[in-house]
């Protein structure tokens, strides 16, 4: 699902560049945020590496299932209100640097009972009564009394896949250097930079950004007793009336822990999942294979809520939460090592903004972006 990146991707990284000396960073982990900071690095002229232990933009992380929400609404008035919109300044330059489609403005739809706007701020977003909801979106069945939906005319869903490979093929495209299958062994920080060592050599630079999502307790041994990766899972089912869920019909929405997307041009089916701690698992030892749980658990609000929706399982995917932050900072003690970790499942949003704080932590030791309140204490 990456527009044909991956396969430029693959051609580049099988002959990678000789490696330099000395780099101005490295980034170990190209996931959601890893990849983010290798884009804005490389923008900015940085000599900089990035170092994957699968290959870019895969499936075995947090990021994989095609796509992921955002939106505006739910942030306006608190710290992430400014995140979130440099976030989505961020993916539009991304899209113009590779001309490729990474956001769509479909609405996001926040369904719960007795909801009101509270904000001057919000302009974008329209309260729909219950009549009026019924109206515009009558795939939803049997809501509770007084249920009624605001929706965020700037919210959406984002290629998940698609922005990590164009982040990754802008970043080479502009002079970085990346290895991918290189699983890091262990790094080491002195006075005058970092050294890593992966099972293929040895690498050299003046700055570390640890990015490696749920394997960060493996890198940072620190942070396990911090750290708690868990499994949850994702679906897709055929509805009754496939054009009654497209992009143009249905948005993005949340309700009562569930959540879901309209159905994508390329990709068949409705996409459901539940927002929910998730069963504890390690990141090497994960059942990747779905099972009767994973079903039922959705299917629990397909049956309820979505009827037309409850149709035939197309797909499954299993993803992972890691929790216990978020945390963007400097590593404890450390100067020259920067972590970004325990996103807690719902951060891809923030995620290009979060590699342009990363990057400016890497580069001038300092941000402008309001990440304070992500210090890791």
């Amino acid at each position: 699902m990456t527009d044909g990146l991956s396969d430029t991707l693959a051609e580049a990284v099988a002959t990678p560049t000789p490696a330099k000396p000395k780099y101005d960073c490295i980034v170990l982990g190209l996931g959601a945020m890893g990849s983010a900071c290798i884009y804005q690095l490389a923008r900015r002229g940085a000599s900089v590496l990035g170092l994957e232990q699968f290959d870019i933009a895969h499936a075995l992380g947090s990021s994989g299932g095609i796509s992921r929400q955002t939106k505006v609404m739910p942030y306006l008035g608190g710290p992430y209100e400014p995140l979130i919109l440099r976030a989505n300044q961020n993916w539009q330059a991304l899209e113009k640097d590779t001309k490729k489609q990474v956001l769509h403005r479909c609405g996001y739809l926040q369904l719960a009972v007795n909801q009101h706007l509270s904000s001057d701020k919000e302009t974008e977003v329209e309260l729909l009564d219950e009549s009026t909801l019924a109206h515009r979106f009558p795939q939803f069945q049997n809501l509770p009394k007084g249920t009624n939906g605001l929706l965020d005319y700037h919210g959406g869903l984002l290629r998940s896949e698609l922005a990590i490979a164009s982040n990754c093929h802008v970043a080479l495209q502009r002079g970085a250097h990346i290895r991918a299958e290189e699983p890091v062994i262990d790094w080491s920080a002195d006075n005058s930079g970092v050294t890593i060592t992966t099972k293929r050599g040895k690498y050299r630079a003046k700055h570390l950004v640890i990015a490696a999502g749920a394997w960060n307790a493996t890198i940072l041994p620190q942070l396990r007793d911090e750290l708690q990766v868990t499994r949850v899972s994702l679906g897709w089912f055929a509805p009754d009336s496939a054009e009654s869920f497209t992009m143009e019909h249905f948005p993005t929405w949340f309700h009562k822990d569930y959540y879901g997307f309209p159905i994508l041009p390329d990709f068949p089916g409705f996409k459901i999942a539940k927002h929910w701690y998730g069963d504890p698992t390690d990141p090497d030892h994960i059942t990747r294979t779905p099972n009767l749980a994973d079903e039922h658990l959705l299917r629990h609000y397909l049956e309820r809520h979505l009827p037309s929706a409850n149709g035939t399982v197309l797909a499954f995917k299993v993803c992972m939460y890691t929790h216990g932050g978020p945390w963007l900072d400097f590593v404890p003690g450390q100067q020259r090592v920067t972590i970004i970790a325990a996103c807690n499942g719902g951060e891809f949003k923030f995620s290009s903004a979060y590699g342009e704080a990363l990057a400016d932590l890497a580069t001038e030791g300092k941000t402008e972006l309001p990440v304070g309140f992500m210090a890791l204490q």
